[in-house]
């Protein structure tokens, strides 16, 4: 059946309505005295989390100045292998905090007493707190510059507004800064969730920059729910980036929204039930669910059903909307009809295999047990257990539940193994193993079994590592010496690098397996010895040396 659709420019507007909250504009200025091109926004899609700023692109350098957004004061300085990398926090007086994260380098002042805090430890890795009166700051101040330290995958600056008071972060496209936006959001298909399970994706016919439709009515039976594919564009860059509100109406009711002003860090795990998890996994594609799983806590959704769409409604033909929205009020709209026609309902009886999401989970074989907390699935699923064995690998598999399914916490995993020669159990690590690759969890043998934390399902087995990371390419010059390390099974621990018997900073970036120390002093002309030392998590060391003059 085709269906002619016009919409009305009153009742486009009556059902885009939705009320941000309002921030102070042109409180802010920008952190990068260029403009702006963001490559990521705030509650975008990302692996296990929502994007918790705004990525702002650096031209693809390093090195660009990163400036305060505001008057304030130096409240926290961090460096990481991983995450953020090398990050400042700034306290603002009227109660926000800013962060910018990623850069290569901090500015001189802070550089000091970070390098400070760096040799009070001996670590390479540092997070700590500074006073109000220690370092202030002056809008558009330089702090430090561009980089690609920590989980980035090119140079740019991560930026992030907070509510200093509860460290909630909020959407910095909310606050006025000079970002250019009047790019529709993309609307790519919806996904139909039928009550046996079944799912359906229908794509969408776009017929102007801002309104799509489904040409056909979808035929129904029994209640359903939907999903949505979808992105967003700025003007100055192509990235295809997170949306900022997703409305559905049945009949011009609003029976569900998802707004992304703010959340807290403590949430950003509910993105894998905010999209299907599982069809992501089998299919590649995200899906943003418009409707909500029994244990999905998320703040940022507005509204919803507690039942799914179809429940005391009677047979016939709805129209539905799914409106997507912009942080900059750029509103698309899907128009489409359902033809509900109810068959008899089947009802399910008691499951024994079925884990409630709301209860403690325990199973034990003779070799594995396993506890799964409560609230850890975002649903009811069936409990699925297998023991198989692999031509290549010396132990057994274990398949626990799926790595299609999500768990919103780690799990415990205890694997028995009898044989395990003694002089090797501090080697023993759980992997999980999947199309050949061994990934180790955090594990340790205690009271003759290994356990292991995961906070994924999947396939696990047990792996010994005798082997001691690899320390490679040693280099040295008048301003530096450079080497790669790298530990392929049980993964690096720690390391420490020495000069004639001090510790010395070495910055390690995982990305390129480099690790690096910059000579701080000028050139003496003397002997210097060099010592590396690297260890991985069940023991195994290495160790190189170098004598060098200087």
């Amino acid at each position: 059946m085709k269906i002619k659709i016009t919409l009305s420019l009153v009742a486009f507007l009556t059902l885009s309505t939705y009320g941000q909250i309002k921030y102070p504009k042109k409180f802010f200025a920008s952190p990068v005295k260029i403009k702006i091109a963001v490559a990521g926004t705030f509650g975008e899609l990302r692996n296990n989390h929502f994007h918790s700023g705004i990525d702002i692109k650096t031209k693809q350098r390093k090195n660009i100045p990163i400036c305060a957004a505001q008057d304030g004061y130096i409240s926290r300085i961090k460096v990481s292998t991983y995450g953020f990398g090398k990050a400042l926090y700034i306290n603002h007086k009227q109660g926000f905090t800013t962060v910018y994260a990623h850069l290569e380098n901090f500015e001189e002042t802070i550089q000091k007493k970070a390098l400070k805090e760096h040799y009070k430890k001996e670590l390479y890795e540092i997070d700590f707190s500074l006073k109000e009166n220690e370092i202030k700051v002056k809008k558009g101040d330089t702090i430090g510059f561009s980089g690609n330290t920590g989980s980035s995958t090119a140079p740019h600056l991560h930026f992030e507004i907070r509510e200093t008071k509860t460290q909630k972060i909020i959407n910095p496209m909310l606050f006025g800064l000079p970002i250019l936006d009047t790019s529709f959001p993309i609307m790519n298909s919806i996904l139909i969730y039928y009550e046996d399970g079944g799912k359906e994706s229908f794509e969408l016919e776009k017929i102007d920059k801002k309104n799509y439709i489904i040409n056909d009515t979808i035929n129904i039976n029994n209640n359903f729910n939907i999903g949505i594919n979808t992105y967003d564009l700025l003007d100055a860059a192509p990235n295809k980036n997170g949306v900022y509100s997703i409305q559905l109406y049945l009949k011009d009711s609003l029976i569900f929204s998802n707004t992304m002003d703010v959340f807290a860090f403590y949430e950003t795990k509910y993105i894998n039930s905010h999209v299907d998890y599982e069809y992501h996994k089998q299919n590649g594609e995200k899906f943003q669910k418009c409707f909500l799983d029994p244990n999905n806590k998320l703040s940022t959704n507005d509204t919803s059903l507690k039942h799914p769409i179809g429940e005391g409604l009677i047979d016939g033909i709805y129209e539905m909307k799914i409106i997507v929205g912009d942080s900059y009020e750029n509103n698309s709209v899907l128009t489409f009809y359902v033809r509900l026609k109810k068959t008899k309902e089947k009802k399910s009886g008691f499951n024994k295999n079925e884990i409630n999401h709301q209860q403690v989970f325990e199973f034990q074989s003779e070799e594995c047990k396993i506890y799964i907390p409560n609230n850890s699935l975002y649903k009811n699923h069936n409990f699925i257990f297998e023991k198989k064995m692999d031509s290549i690998l010396p132990y057994p598999i274990y398949k626990i539940l799926d790595d299609s399914i999500p768990s919103h916490k780690s799990f415990i995993i205890s694997l028995q193994t009898d044989s395990l020669n003694k002089d090797l159990r501090k080697k023993a690590m759980i992997a999980k193993y999947k199309n050949g690759d061994l990934h180790c969890i955090k594990s340790k043998w205690e009271e003759n079994k290994i356990i292991g934390k995961s906070s994924e399902f999947g396939e696990f087995t047990v792996i010994i590592d005798t082997i001691k990371p690899i320390i490679r390419n040693l280099t040295q010059n008048k301003n530096s010496i450079k080497l790669e390390m790298e530990d392929e099974l049980s993964g690096i621990k720690e390391y420490r690098g020495e000069i004639d018997g001090k510790w010395v900073l070495m910055e390690y970036d995982y990305k390129t397996n480099i690790i690096k120390h910059t000579f701080e002093t000028d050139s003496d002309k003397k002997n210097h010895e060099f010592i590396f030392t690297v260890s991985d998590k069940v023991g195994n060391t290495n160790t190189i040396t170098l004598n060098f003059i200087r």
